[in-house]
């Protein structure tokens, strides 16, 4: 009877798949980190920004333009996103695919977001809906984590506060939809 080789299970560090395949992307993504391609990417398309920060000692510092909200932001706040998502990485036979989408890539399959945008593209390919659709989600998730600035937020538009949670966050979507400029 052959043994079913994996490695994780009794008598290895891991002890699920589901840990294995979790250390097996944190090991792909650090080599992401460094990706002579994603730093060309910012070095390429960084440029001198006027200073943000009313303290600074310099009058511009290195910023970027983010691909899909189109306002600058300063480098640090800058995510390098793959255009095609790498995707996931749940068995076996998800390995060789996901090192392809990850790493085998040239400046064309890249875009330089901002930190809120790429969480918003994350959040669209995870829940299969339109960046657009991300965007309104996670500015109402933003709304509602506190409840005092939300209920501000719902006075100051002298829209109704919804009963529970769930009825504001469409309420706060709907409006978001009909005032785009509230978004960013």
């Amino acid at each position: 009877m052959t043994k079913d080789k994996t490695p994780w299970g009794e008598g290895t560090p891991w002890e699920s798949s589901t840990q294995f395949f979790t250390y097996l992307r944190g090991c792909l993504r650090l080599s992401w980190k460094r990706h002579p391609t994603k730093l060309k990417v910012i070095k390429e398309r960084r440029e001198q920004i006027p200073n943000p920060n009313p303290r600074g000692n310099k009058s511009t510092v290195f910023g970027f333009k983010c691909e899909m909200c189109h306002n600058q932001f300063v480098l640090k706040d800058c995510q390098v996103d793959h255009i095609t998502p790498a995707g996931s990485l749940k068995k076996k036979e998800d390995i060789q695919g996901f090192i392809e989408r990850l790493l085998w890539v040239t400046e064309d399959d890249l875009r330089l977001v901002c930190k809120p945008c790429n969480n918003a593209l994350a959040m669209a390919e995870k829940q299969n809906i339109t960046f657009e659709e991300a965007t309104l989600q996670k500015k109402a998730i933003e709304i509602l984590k506190d409840s005092k600035k939300c209920l501000t937020w719902f006075k100051e538009r002298s829209i109704l506060y919804p009963s529970n949670a769930k009825l504001r966050r469409e309420a706060i979507i709907k409006y978001l939809e009909e005032n785009k400029d509230e978004i960013i």
